[in-house]
């Protein structure tokens, strides 16, 4: 795969600072450099899911609702693969009533027994990151793609990034890090 130079995933990761800090004053710095840290006690991990988008995709109809059985699936398939998983989810997601993102007439759900499930285990497995209040998760899942050192995962998404890019990096580098560092999912 190709990387970007530690110069380069420096100022990806400044530019995610610096917006955090614009959107919540140094907690939200504090937040994504907490997060950063904690990546770097980590063993190295191989993908990042951005749990949002795979637990909305095909679900904008009336009923829709956040799937964590979409998410387990994606989950579950990296790991049969043999590869070392971090599930990046909103703190709002890992509560009993969950909000609704969908074309649902229903705004929030409460997550059932096999969710609660899905999620301690999770948890016990040392997968999952919950994002604090206010914080954007793409910026947990783009944080830990330009990681330093070894941790650099591909983050599983089909976030298109049309409201990234703007100031992480010049068009060009950040074509060629998101054909290296992000790849697309699809149910069958």
């Amino acid at each position: 795969l190709l990387t970007l130079p530690e110069e380069q995933r420096e100022q990806v990761r400044s530019v995610l600072l610096s917006r955090a800090h614009q959107r919540l004053g140094s907690r939200g710095s504090d937040r994504l450099r907490r997060f950063s840290r904690w990546l770097e006690g980590q063993p190295a991990f191989d993908f990042v899911v951005d749990g949002p988008n795979v637990g909305y995709a095909n679900q904008n109809f009336e009923g829709g609702r956040f799937s964590f059985a979409q998410v387990a699936e994606v989950v579950s398939m990296l790991q049969r693969a043999g590869k070392r998983v971090l599930l990046i989810l909103p703190a709002k997601y890992a509560r009993d009533v969950v909000p609704n993102h969908t074309s649902s007439s229903q705004p929030d759900d409460r997550i059932t027994a096999a969710d609660r499930a899905l999620l301690d285990g999770w948890r016990s497995e040392g997968l999952l990151y919950t994002t604090g209040p206010g914080m954007y998760d793409d910026w947990y899942w783009m944080l830990a793609t330009v990681g330093r050192g070894d941790s650099q995962p591909v983050a599983v998404t089909n976030d298109a990034m049309r409201d990234h890019w703007a100031d992480l990096l010049p068009a060009r580098d950040f074509a060629r890090w998101r054909a290296s560092k992000v790849v697309p999912f699809s149910f069958g």
